[in-house]
């Protein structure tokens, strides 16, 4: 837009210095132009200052843990032997698309019914899963010293915590 208003200010130095008539015309001309030019930065800024309303859009916590269902859940030692490969499938009974959630495992070795707690472990699980539907998830989870004793009979409890809906716009109504 600057670009107009620069070579109309130079065709009017142009045609003054050429041609001597136009000479009493400059001063009017290059006012005018000025003046446009000033006017239109103004209206510019003033329309690009105006703060923009952001989108809606749907919380990242939009489902509560209590509308995800983890079932099949597999602990398979891993190497070293601290660490265990975890399978099992997420089903999303909410009405958001479900993008990540936190599993929080725990392990307690319980020979004879008598439990002692081996550690906890707690991961961020990446798993994108539409509404009332089902997906298979694998993630890790390690259990620092328990190598130091011998796991005869594992108990496994978990919980999901921290889950975060696909954030997406909400239409316009």
């Amino acid at each position: 837009m600057i670009w107009a208003f620069a070579v109309v200010a130079v065709a009017t130095l142009y045609l003054a210095l050429r041609f001597k008539r136009f000479q009493s015309w400059v001063e009017p001309v290059l006012t005018i132009t000025v003046a446009i030019g000033l006017a239109s930065a103004a209206l510019i800024w003033l329309t690009d200052s105006r703060s923009v309303v952001p989108e809606p859009v749907v919380p990242r916590n939009a489902i509560a843990p209590e509308e995800i269902v983890l079932s099949d859940l597999q602990f398979t030692v891993g190497q070293p032997v601290t660490s265990y490969r975890v399978t099992g499938t997420v089903t999303n009974n909410s009405t958001a698309t479900l993008q990540s959630l936190r599993l929080t495992i725990t392990l307690a070795n319980c020979p004879g019914g008598a439990c002692t707690p081996v550690g906890t472990d707690s991961g961020m699980v990446l798993v994108r899963v539409l509404p009332g539907q089902s997906q298979p998830f694998t993630t890790f989870a390690v259990f620092t010293g328990s190598d130091l004793v011998k796991i005869t009979d594992p108990q496994w409890s978990w919980s999901v915590s921290d889950v975060r809906a696909l954030p997406r716009s909400i239409p316009a109504q």
